[in-house]
């Protein structure tokens, strides 16, 4: 209790501020300032959320979501940090594939769709390809920068001291693009998120980006924005969860920040 206690007391505007908006939220609702009918009150809608729950129709959505961010993200950290990797090790990949990036990276993941699903099965392994593809790019661009980073002054040192080859990679350049590499993936994890919300939207009927549609389609308001409130809250757990586990695995790069 304690620890929590000083926890919130550090984090006081953290968790203040999105009290703050919801109780203007319900002010504004309740004195008219808001048409409820388009912005019901936060009290209204924790109702409804509690409804969807309750008759699992969160949960089946909820879990579908949570399933193709897990694929998506774990194919985009594999291959980003693998490839970013070897980009940031070899100048040759690197002024190969820089071209490439640049050019298709900054196409909105979810116009990958049709193009994907010419490439392998439709249905779950497209959504799962597609979700990946932004997030494999930023966990790419992250950790090639991480490599390249690292003081050569370093790697010249651990060089003069017999570190070469395999060695040289796990004692010095891995370790040194690591904080890298995990800003990289909170930023995939992130985006992992968003694509897949999109996706949802328009090609599959369960997730919470199919959720959302159907309650605007329909107009259950109240279901929208619980929906909305959900979407928001994984991001959140799946944001400073790995936050936390890059706090866990690299303490001195939270000591750092923290100062």
């Amino acid at each position: 209790m304690r620890r929590f206690g000083r926890w919130l007391a550090e984090h006081s505007i953290a968790v203040g501020s999105p009290l703050v908006l919801l109780g203007a939220w319900e002010w504004a609702s309740a004195t008219g300032l808001l048409r409820e009918a388009f912005f019901p009150r936060p009290s209204t809608i924790a109702v409804h959320l509690r409804q969807l729950g309750a008759d699992g129709t969160l949960w089946g959505h909820l879990g579908a979501t949570l399933v193709r961010i897990g694929w998506a993200f774990a194919l985009a950290a594999v291959l980003g940090v693998g490839i970013g990797l070897a980009m940031g090790l070899w100048r040759g990949l690197r002024e190969g594939l820089d071209p490439v990036f640049a050019v298709i990276y900054p196409i909105p993941s979810i116009l990958f769709l049709p193009l994907v699903g010419f490439l392998v099965p439709p249905g779950e392994i497209a959504v799962v390809v597609t979700t990946a593809v932004t997030s494999f790019f930023l966990i790419a661009f992250t950790t090639t920068h991480g490599v390249r980073q690292i003081d050569r002054v370093v790697v010249e040192a651990a060089t003069h001291y017999g570190a070469r080859g395999w060695r040289l990679f796990t004692a010095v350049l891995l370790p040194g693009s690591l904080p890298s590499i995990f800003t990289g993936l909170r930023l995939g994890l992130g985006f992992a998120l968003i694509v897949v919300v999109a996706v949802e939207i328009v090609s599959t009927s369960r997730g919470l980006g199919a959720l959302l549609w159907l309650s605007w389609q329909i107009l259950k308001v109240e279901d929208m924005y619980a929906t909305f409130f959900v979407i928001a809250l994984v991001g959140a757990v799946l944001y400073h969860g790995l936050a936390a586990l890059q706090a866990r695995l690299l303490p001195w790069v939270q000591d750092v920040a923290d100062r």
